[in-house]
């Protein structure tokens, strides 16, 4: 959610979601490797971590076309 809302906010997206993305694998990845977590452990993090994004970004356009529609655009 960081990253959406730097993005939203700063004209390199790109840049952006590829250091979140690669933030994420890199940390996830070596909570495996340090025996912390087992591979499922962090592919459920990224996945319920997916999920929350996507209804966080739906929830938002669904907020903007309302508010949009309201004000007769």
């Amino acid at each position: 959610m960081v990253a959406w809302l730097l993005a939203e906010r700063v004209g390199a997206r790109a840049a952006i979601w590829a250091a979140a993305t690669g933030y994420t694998v890199v940390i996830g990845s070596t909570r495996v490797y340090l025996g912390v977590h087992w591979p499922t452990d962090v592919l459920g993090g990224w996945a319920f971590a997916a999920t929350w994004l996507a209804l966080a970004l739906t929830i938002r356009a669904l907020i903007s076309r309302r508010s949009t529609k309201a004000s007769g655009r």
